[in-house]
């Protein structure tokens, strides 16, 4: 059934870039009422409470999603390459988790973004392309919540979310392509790649604006023309940060250091194509 559905929005490409972009606006749109569903029920449980109904939660679908997982790989030969993603991906998850993680909730971003990524893949035909062709939703996502949604809670540019993000559109894709579900496809050169042109492009265009002081990684670094700051708290010396508010512990990425794990981490994602043959 799965595989007949993603068959049916390879032969229906504008009903597959329409349920693309309303997805997108979803994951835009609807961040702002989960928040204050996220926050009502929080403040009702509080704070200490609602981490470790999140956390049990996390735990009980994590076990029940690598169940259904172990139980089909043993009635399914798997695709080695996707497997072997899949793992890594799911690590990356782990270490996210103690290392970069603000909220326990926020691991509904790994959800959502897989969501995306599974929908992008009939249109791009390629499971690192439709991986790293999320990042522009991912971006605008974090983006939107600085700027517009929680400008005087938000201090700083989610580049922790972006890998979070990153990581579950990865897991999923994985996930799928290591069961076959998604149809192999002819070897495609880097050169003719969409997603390696886009990444190329944008890691240009970031240079360009950092260079003419358009987009900084400090308030301090600001320029007369300066329209973005990425990170409005000074620079930190320290690895870990506490959260003024809820007190959790984390690490912060700096920008620069946000901006290379994130291209570092989709140059990685371009390896899943690089084995791929027509059946």
């Amino acid at each position: 059934m799965i595989y007949r559905f993603f068959q049916w929005l390879k032969n229906h490409r504008m009903a597959n870039v329409a349920l693309v972009i309303c997805y997108s606006l979803f994951l835009l749109f609807a961040h702002d009422a989960f928040v204050n569903l996220s926050v009502g029920v929080m403040n009702s449980l509080s704070l200490p409470v609602f981490q470790r109904v999140v956390l049990t939660g996390m735990i009980v679908f994590i076990l029940l999603f690598l169940s259904i997982v172990f139980w089909l790989a043993r009635k399914v030969r798997l695709e080695v390459l996707s497997a072997g993603y899949f793992v890594a991906s799911l690590l990356l998850l782990v270490v996210h988790f103690f290392v970069l993680t603000e909220m326990n909730v926020e691991f509904i971003h790994a959800l959502m973004y897989g969501g995306l990524a599974v929908l992008m893949y009939p249109l791009i035909g390629r499971k690192g392309g439709s991986v790293i062709l999320c990042l522009p939703v991912m971006v605008v996502d974090e983006w939107y919540q600085l700027v517009v949604l929680f400008p005087h809670y938000t201090n700083f540019f989610e580049f922790n979310d972006i890998l979070l993000d990153l990581f579950g559109a990865g897991l999923f894709v994985s996930m799928f392509g290591m069961f076959g579900v998604f149809q192999k496809q002819e070897h495609t050169s880097l050169a003719k790649r969409v997603e390696f042109w886009f990444l190329a492009c944008s890691v240009a265009c970031i240079t360009l604006l950092m260079a003419t002081c358009v987009i900084v990684p400090y308030a301090v670094d600001a320029c007369s023309n300066t329209w973005f700051v990425l990170n409005k708290l000074p620079e930190m010396s320290e690895f870990w940060f506490t959260h003024p508010v809820i007190g959790s512990v984390f690490h912060i990425l700096k920008p620069v250091e946000g901006l290379g794990a994130i291209y570092l981490v989709c140059l990685a994602y371009l390896g899943m194509d690089s084995m791929s043959f027509k059946k």
